[in-house]
């Protein structure tokens, strides 16, 4: 059979091609309204309650990244100062760099209001500072050689003043294990800094064809559904240098379920940028991060933007102090590191360094220094017995922080030998013996005088005291007042007396002896013979709660102790270490 062709309607396709003509219109439309709504959108005013869903915390890491040849060779955090720049030449070292955290606002787009993890924070424009600044941070890098050097050589002494306060202190010390902390620190960035000289003498022909570029990372900040903080990576879309703000987007593009993402519009900007400020209004007794004139402080504050309570407090010349501070000033328990690399622990009060406040347990090593007095009132004489001494008493002209019950065993004892070139003491070989007999370190000394030379007065010692093996080291008791200082001639003259007993005595006995002399001579005389503070072992007298400020071997801490055996009062001395450094001490020191 023939099939039969089916015939074509003119009639059916006219009805198409004018149904077509009627939609494309509807739906041209339909895109403009679109298209319309999406622009108008932006400049609908947001609710009250969806600026307050759209806010986030964000942290902003800011670094510089020096490379050569577009190799990346180091990073810094500061690029103007490297006298106190965070640096390492580890790409990964997230610790280089400068953090601050910001409010973010979830963010729509005109044409795309899907918000994706998207958000809008605050951010320096990089691109204006790489094009006018790293030729400028380049072209000082030579001088920045010298920087470096000074920079090392400070940081050894700091390692050193460390290293030398956790010898002679026990964990169980107020501060030891933040010293312990900032050794720690102090030596990984002394190694830091000596890898980039490095780098920068190896490369010292090709400094010119260094680079420089600012880096910023930023890294949402969020609570999980235990409370607990955590940290998703974000990566930069794009700068708006108009406004001032990054659009970043988190890695994942993860968000809250309950954002209100808004358009970068008038009233939003305003609004992030009045939360931004709430991240540095202080509340009270609230932790904040803060510019205070030159110095970056982290802690707490009161309502007038006033360190109060604990905090750190950085400057930018390199002192730091971590502590208590009350209204601004230190105030209280406190550490601090001077620029010249001085360490202080102990107390402030109203800014002004009291000084170390020991608590004094059976843990520490004690001693006394007798003469005729332990032995003579008045008329009367009394003996020591020696198998009783136990100290009972720490003395009571000032206050002292005690754990436990004073009952403490006596380690070491320096015996008066003599005075001037006349004046003996008549007990000396007998209490010398006695202290030997009771496993007591046994040391001589001698009471200067200002009324006959010094040479003199050391040869009378030397005929007069014995120096067996084993005995610490002799001992020169300096103590005039001011006033007999300047009748004497001054300073330098009586230190220059000083210095020629110490070396008749070292001739002879073979060790350096100890220098005993109080804090006011200290902080008056001493700070000029540096020679004497590095050569010779001190021990300062200080009546006092707080321990004297200065390196010492020995601190008299009263006049005024008691000791069972003994019926007058007697020096109580305190050994400045615990029983390793005593012995070390006494091995390092004692006469051969």
């Amino acid at each position: 059979m023939k099939r039969k062709r089916r015939k074509f309607s003119y009639r059916s396709s006219g009805r198409k091609r004018r149904t077509q003509r009627r939609f494309w219109p509807w739906l041209v439309a339909l895109m403009v309204l679109a298209v319309a709504a999406l622009l108008l959108l932006p400049h609908i005013p947001p609710s009250e309650e969806g600026l307050a869903r759209s806010t986030a915390l964000v942290e902003r890491a800011d670094y510089y990244e020096v490379s050569l040849d577009g190799k990346p060779l180091f990073r810094l955090d500061n690029i103007d100062n490297w006298t106190i720049s965070r640096m390492s030449t580890n790409q990964g070292d997230s610790t280089v760099a400068a953090r601050g955290r910001h409010v973010g606002m979830w963010a729509r787009r005109t044409l795309s209001p899907l918000c994706r993890g998207r958000l809008w924070v605050e951010g320096a424009d990089t691109t204006q500072w790489n094009a006018l600044r790293a030729r400028e941070a380049v072209a000082a890098f030579s001088s920045q050689r010298e920087v470096l050097a000074q920079r090392m050589e400070m940081m050894e002494k700091r390692i050193d003043e460390l290293q030398y306060f956790l010898r002679v202190h026990s964990v169980t010390d107020e501060g030891f294990n933040v010293v312990a902390d900032w050794l720690q620190q102090a030596e990984a960035e002394l190694q830091n800094v000596r890898q980039v000289a490095a780098l920068m003498q190896k490369d010292s022909a090709r400094l010119d064809r260094m680079q420089v570029r600012l880096v910023q990372e930023f890294t949402l900040l969020y609570n999980d559904s235990a409370g607990i903080e955590q940290r998703l990576p974000c990566h930069i879309v794009k700068a708006d240098t108009l406004s001032g703000l990054y659009l970043v987007r988190t890695e994942d593009r993860w968000m809250p379920d309950s954002i209100s993402p808004q358009y970068l519009s008038l009233a939003a900007r305003q609004y992030r940028s009045e939360k931004e400020k709430l991240l540095l209004v202080p509340k009270d007794t609230a932790f904040v991060n803060i510019q205070i004139d030159d110095a970056a402080y982290q802690g707490q504050t009161n309502q007038q933007w006033h360190p109060n309570g604990h905090g750190i407090m950085r400057s930018a010349n390199g002192k730091v102090f971590d502590g208590m501070w009350q209204d601004g000033k230190r105030h209280g328990f406190g550490i601090s590191m001077d620029s010249d690399g001085r360490l202080r622990v102990g107390e402030w009060q109203d800014d002004i360094y009291q000084g170390e406040r020991p608590v004094y347990t059976v843990d520490h090593v004690y001693g006394i220094d007798i003469s005729r007095h332990q032995h003579e009132k008045g008329k009367k004489r009394y003996a020591i017995n020696w198998s009783q001494l136990r100290i009972s008493s720490l003395g009571t002209k000032s206050k002292k922080r005690i754990s436990g019950e004073v009952n403490y065993p006596i380690s070491f004892c320096f015996v008066k030998s003599t005075e001037g070139t006349t004046i003996r003491n008549a007990y000396y070989a007998a209490d010398c013996r006695a202290a030997r007999r009771q496993g007591i370190h046994v040391g001589s000394y001698h009471f200067f005088s200002l009324k006959s030379a010094a040479r003199d007065q050391a040869n009378a010692f030397l005929r007069y005291s014995s120096f067996p093996k084993g005995d610490l080291p002799p001992v020169l008791d300096v103590e005039p007042t001011n006033a007999q200082i300047r009748a004497y001639g001054g300073t330098e003259k009586l230190l220059a007396a000083v210095r020629t007993w110490l070396r008749a005595v070292e001739q002879r006995v073979g060790v350096r002896p100890i220098l005993y002399v109080n804090q006011s001579f200290v902080t008056r005389h001493l700070a000029e013979a540096p020679d004497i503070k590095r050569d010779y072992q001190i021990w300062i007298a200080r009546y006092g709660e707080y321990k004297p400020d200065v390196r010492l071997a020995i601190w008299q801490l009263s006049p005024d102790g008691r000791v069972s055996g003994i019926r007058s009062e007697v020096d109580i001395n305190v050994f400045n270490g615990y029983r390793d450094q005593f012995e070390e001490f006494v091995e390092q020191h004692k006469i051969q």
